[in-house]
């Protein structure tokens, strides 16, 4: 039977506590599947893993949404679980100014910087279906190559309750160093003001060389 790709939506996947893999199996009668994403593997750090069940992989809802950077939200009335995915537009320029209401003006995308260079930059998102909720927090990051965080800006308040789930976000990021080669990470992660962990839900890459 041809193995097909499938969210497995179960308690045990949104619980916080997970059972861990006995060996080959997880919960001694499932295979575990060696799946990755984005070359990060499934069931770490105490995770339920991926599993095979009767020739359909099932990877656990709760961290493929972590992965892709998408909300999830339980209905206390049914039990539905909901899945948001915030839609993210980053543009990452040497120069953006406000033309007009809403309207920007974008001067020379910026992708690529030489080694040992320092350069101010601007990040413009076009965010839309964001989570509803009362208060949404995000900020930018800028990752070095070897993935620590060299930049990171004040969090910044939005309701998306009470203004909408979509909105426009610009930030300037003053001389950063570019020290070593290789790509940097300029993300953009977001978090509701309930959540622990803030979710990376847009990402644009500058290259030094």
């Amino acid at each position: 039977m041809k193995a097909k790709a499938l969210i497995l939506l179960a308690l045990l996947c949104m619980s916080s506590v997970a059972t861990a893999a006995s060996g080959g199996e997880y919960l001694g009668k499932y295979p575990i599947v060696d799946v990755k994403w984005n070359g990060t593997a499934f069931g770490l750090d105490g995770q339920p893993p991926a599993i095979d069940l009767e020739g359909v992989t099932m990877a656990p809802l709760a961290e493929l949404a972590k992965k892709t950077g998408a909300f999830l939200s339980k209905d206390k009335e049914d039990g539905t679980i909901n899945v948001v995915k915030p839609n993210v537009n980053m543009i990452v320029a040497a120069g953006i100014q406000e033309a007009g209401d809403k309207e920007y003006s974008i001067r020379s995308p910026f992708m690529a910087v030489a080694t040992g260079s320092k350069a101010s930059f601007d990040v413009f998102a076009d965010i839309d279906n964001a989570p509803p909720d009362s208060v949404l927090v995000f900020k930018i990051v800028v990752r070095d190559p070897s993935g620590a965080e060299q930049y990171v800006s004040y969090p910044q308040n939005y309701s998306t309750a009470r203004n909408g789930t979509a909105f426009l976000y610009t930030h300037n990021v003053k001389g950063m160093d570019f020290r070593q080669a290789g790509d940097y990470r300029v993300q953009l992660i977001m978090k509701r003001d309930s959540d622990e962990e803030y979710m990376i839900v847009g990402e644009n890459l500058i290259h030094a060389q």
